[in-house]
């Protein structure tokens, strides 16, 4: 009788499943070259309100929907926005970040950061 009968006869004759890590967050264009502003806009409406890494800190509704339209205004994205534009526009937050003023100008653009990194899951690099 071997170690692994033995441990079967142990924990009641089934041998044990193991359990796989969970899958990895898919990007949200991982199946779509590009969204439309109105899905974008309802998927930043669905998404949690928490800001990662920000000790608790939440985004209210109207903040989420208010960033779609700060962070991709009109004027500059057209209709639909690709995985491309929003890695352009994290790099352009960066560098934003870095050429904020005051500490509290640099923390609220870092969570904006952060918190759109979690809800597409691309990163800028």
């Amino acid at each position: 009788m071997g170690i692994s009968e033995k441990k079967q006869q142990l924990s009641g004759g089934e041998p044990q499943k193991v359990l796989s890590s969970p899958p990895k967050p898919k990007s949200l264009f991982e199946e779509k070259k590009e969204i439309s502003r109105l899905e974008f806009r309802e998927i930043l409406r669905k998404a949690s309100p928490q800001i990662p890494g920000a000790g608790g800190k939440m985004y209210s509704l109207q903040e989420r929907v208010n960033m779609e339209k700060e962070i991709f205004p009109d004027s500059r994205f057209s209709s639909h926005i690709s995985e491309i534009e929003v890695k352009k526009r994290l790099r352009e937050l960066r560098s934003e970040r870095y050429g904020a003023k005051t500490g509290e100008e640099r923390l609220n653009v870092d969570r904006k950061i952060r918190f759109l990194e979690e809800v597409t899951r691309v990163k800028p690099y």
